[in-house]
């Protein structure tokens, strides 16, 4: 079963007429691991996320490198904020927002997704 890293990974190989051992190659890590990894069996990691942007031609700052970082933390099953430079108020609320996540219900979460989506002005 692919992760939704592995069907990014899996996509983007296909996109550009790249076989697995290829694009394994020119990221330095084995057919293997690179497998390992689409398929779940094997954690990505951030040096990994960014290597395959990097191979890609895809920016750090382009949505499509966002769409990669996104799809690698879900995949890991964790998804981190960095929070150090930001007011306490930012810190404040990222932690109860965490404590309340699991609890809250869809609809809470539309509400929430909607607001969050809302084209700043």
């Amino acid at each position: 079963m692919f992760t939704e890293f592995g069907k990014f990974l899996r996509k983007a190989r296909i996109d550009r007429g790249l076989l697995l051992k290829d694009m394994a190659e020119g990221l330095g890590v084995s057919s293997a691991y690179l497998s390992a990894v689409e398929t779940g069996k094997k954690s990505v990691s951030d040096e990994l996320t960014r290597k395959v942007a990097s191979y890609l031609g895809i920016h750090e700052d382009s949505a499509e490198f966002m769409e990669i970082e996104d799809a690698a933390q879900i995949s890991r099953g964790q998804i981190a904020l960095e929070v150090r430079d930001l007011s306490q108020k930012h810190q404040e609320t990222a932690l109860a927002f965490a404590r309340q996540f699991g609890e809250m219900k869809s609809t809470e979460l539309d509400k929430l997704l909607a607001l969050l989506q809302k084209p700043k002005k």
